[in-house]
Parts: structure tokens; sequence; C-alpha cells
């Protein structure tokens, strides 16, 4: 094809196809196209950026929803004003608050009333928690600045048999558990645990040994080779097990407050009052009633019945000795403790000693939920340095004459010759044990509950 531009005649060879674009318009659709892609990129960074705050926030969310509830739950095991204490609630929401959630943003409910598996029960406590989080794609593109995270968590008390037999506290003690005497130690369906961090935290002297599933110690043991069974040393501290069970609160000179909400009052058998506290002293054929014993109780002779309930030793202490004595109680409990009105002579602290006859449970779930499988409940108080003595009977299996545990987190607890100690566990700050025998609470409906705080949901 030939063109005649200016009296030129020009050839142009013929192409196929579109003819060509200008360039310029050819970089037009360059800046679009890169412009789409960019937005959406950017679109595709904002929502990646919004679900990653998002997530965070439900994570912190979850954090504090986990914290208030246990917080609330820690509040449940300490309760002394009934079956729960509104302080869980409080607790809660400081929990709550110290996660950086306001308090308008949280709702406790005590008892769970959402729950899927614990509502109304009053052991547990649950937390919604809701986390205001400014948004950033969402803000621009779906008109939603701020979302509220939420997240909701259930935490309670939850019982669990102490799998312990012997547990001491004491942090630094030589011989925090001491065996001696020459006779062999079993124990009984559970372990052994010493929280000593000294050397020779555990003594086991050269002519006794001791059979344990597991004998477990933070620092030392001065004779391994005479344990039978795993023995493992370098152990964390473990906590005590019962440091939240509330012993019994003096509220005038007649009475207590238990912490099921029960009261008690002075025993019609009690020995003293109050203000004069005086030994009730027993040498022949008696029964006796659970209540405060201004004075303790001090049993020298005779067939004497103790009746099922709570027994206070305000002061005195408590004892069972001389040939012939007998003395029996199913389902007691015993507090010792000191006179709060009058802390000297027949009030002051004092120990527990039984060196006679004795044929004592601690109560079952049944008739105590509180003091379940509690038998000696010694006072915490660190002016209270009494001792547990246990002394001149033995017995193994369902015949023991004492079962139960015995708990001093401050006191010493010395057992000699067996002494009964077949049905009984130990906590104490430390126990030495003479003579050998069997240790084990085997009556497992007298076998006190550790409660231990949970997430549950």
């Amino acid at each position: 094809m030939s063109v005649i531009v200016a009296n030129r005649e020009v050839n142009v060879k013929q192409t196929r196809g579109s003819p060509k674009l200008p360039t310029a318009r050819k970089s037009g659709q360059m800046v679009v196209a890169a412009a789409c892609l960019m937005l959406a990129m950017i679109a595709v960074l904002g929502l990646v950026t919004d679900v990653g705050l998002l997530e965070c926030s439900r994570l912190h969310a979850q954090r504090a929803a986990d914290a208030a509830a246990q917080a609330g739950a820690r509040e449940l095991l300490m309760a002394t004003g009934g079956i729960y204490d509104e302080n869980a609630v409080s607790a809660a929401q400081t929990y709550a608050l110290k996660n950086a959630i306001l308090s308008s943003n949280v709702t406790v409910e005590l008892p769970p009333t959402t729950s899927a598996h614990f509502n109304s029960s009053n052991r547990y406590v649950r937390v919604h928690v809701k986390l205001p989080t400014r948004t950033t794609f969402m803000r621009l593109f779906l008109r939603l600045p701020v979302v509220n995270v939420a997240a909701a968590a259930t935490a309670g008390a939850v019982p669990s048999p102490i799998p312990v037999t012997i547990l001491t506290s004491s942090p630094h003690a030589p011989a925090a558990l001491k065996v001696s005497g020459g006779g062999t130690l079993r124990i009984v369906g559970g372990s052994v645990y010493v929280n000593s961090d000294d050397a020779q935290a555990a003594s086991i002297d050269g002519s006794s040994t001791v059979e344990a599933t597991e004998f477990d110690v933070v620092g030392g043991v001065d004779h391994p080779d005479q344990i039978q069974g795993t023995v493992l040393t370098g152990m964390l501290a473990e906590s005590d097990p019962f440091a939240q069970r509330v012993a019994p609160e003096f509220v005038d000179a007649s009475a207590v407050r238990y912490p099921d909400g029960t009261m008690g009052y002075i025993s019609p058998t009690s020995g003293g009052t109050a203000s004069k506290p005086a030994s009730k002293s027993v040498s022949s054929d008696t029964t006796l009633y659970p209540g405060i014993y201004y004075g303790g109780i001090k049993i020298t002779g005779g067939n004497v019945t103790l009746m099922p309930g709570r027994y206070i030793m305000a002061g005195g202490g408590f004892s069972v000795s001389g040939s012939g004595t007998g003395i029996s109680g199913t389902d007691v409990f015993f507090y010792n403790t000191q006179d709060p009105y009058r802390t000297t002579a027949a009030g002051a602290f004092a120990d527990i000693s039984l060196t006679g006859g004795a044929n004592l449970f601690a109560p079952t779930a049944a008739i105590d939920s509180y003091y379940k499988g509690f038998l000696f409940f010694n006072d915490r108080n660190p002016d209270n340095t009494s001792t547990i003595k246990l002394a001149g009977q033995m017995a193994v299996g369902d015949s023991a004459p004492l079962k139960g545990y015995i708990y001093s987190a401050n006191g010493d607890v010395q057992i000699t010759g067996g002494a009964g100690s077949a049905g009984l566990g130990v906590v104490a700050k430390t126990v030495t044990i003479t003579g050998g025998g069997t240790l084990g609470a085997i009556d497992k409906t007298r076998i006190p509950n550790m409660n231990i705080v949970r997430l549950v949901e």
C-alpha cells in the first residue's frame, strides 16, 4: 500500500493484528494496575494486622480471665463466713484489673450460672472479661474502630485426697525426718516428702530401714542404701497441702466459730473456764463430750469414751497415760491451741501425748466434711512449740487404733514403737520415728482432702 504525504509517496508495510497503542496510554494502564495491586496489598496487610491484634487481645483476655478465676477460687478456699465468701468476687475483679481489664468489663459469677458443667456450685467461680481493641483495616473499610474481644474461665477448689503419708515442712532442719531405733519403717499407700534442703534432711540410722514406694527429699539422705524404694533427692519444695485449711476461731469466752459457719461451745465436761482454765482430769470410767476444754484433758486411768465431734484443747493439751487406761472415740477431731483469755499455766500451749491404750478415729466426710480425716490439728501460731507424742502401741492393718492425719505445721511429731501408727499420716515441721512400725492412712474414708485451685473450663 502506498500513501502520498506532501507530494511524496511512502510505502507502508501492512501488519496483522491490532495497531500499536501509544506509549503514554500503556503507561497509564500500568499505573492503574499497580495502584489497584498496592491497594489490595494494603488491604491484606491491614487485615493481617487486625487479625494479629485481635489474636493478641484474645490471648491477653484469656490470661486475665484465667488469673481472675483462680484468684477468686483461692478466696473460696479461705472462706470463713459460710458456704462461700464474697471476697472471691473482689479478688477476681482485682486480678482482672492487674491485667488491664477495667472493672466495667468484668463479670463474676459466684456460683457460676453459664458454666457448661459447674452451674450453681458454690465451690467454683466463673469470670467473663471484655478487652476493647482498636483496629486499622476494619476501622477504614468496615467501620469497626473498636472490637470487644471476650474470654471466660471457670476455676474451683477441687478436692483431692492427699497423696503423701509423711511430709515435713521445715525448710532447713537437719534430720527433718529421723528414723532410728533399729526397726523397719513401712510406708503403706503413700509417699514420703522431706522439704528440708539440708545435706542430711532425712536421717536413717545404721540399724534402721525404710520401705517406701517413693521417697522424695529436697536436700539429701545420709543412708539412702537403707531405703527400699525409689529415692529422689534435689527435689523442689512441696507446699503445705493444708495451708488453706482454716482453724477454729474464738468469738467470745464461751464459743468458737468453725469455717463451715457452725458454732462450738464449752463442753459440759470441761474442767475449767476461759478465765480459770483447769485440766479435765480423768482416772475412772467416764464419757466426755465435744466442745471447748479450757485447760485441756488429762486421762490417767479408766475406760473413757469420747462422743463424736470437735474437741478444742484451749490450753493444757491432751494426754493419755497409765497402764490399763483405755480411751475410745469414733469421728473425733482435736484442735490443740491455747486459752486466748489466759495464756499462762493451764491456759498455755501444751503437748498432745498418748502413751496408754487409745482407739481414736478421725471423722469421715459424712460426719464432718470440713475436718474429714484430721485426728490432731495443732495451732499454727509460731509461739506454739508443743509436740505431738505417740508411744507404746503397735498395730497393723484394720486393727490400727489410731486412724487419720496428724497436722502440726510448726511443731514436731514423735512416734515411738509403732504407736498404733498403721492408720496414720503425718504433715508436720519435723517427724521422728523410733523403733520402726507401719505408717499409712489405710482407711480411705479418713484421709483429708487437699484442695487444689484449678481451672476447669
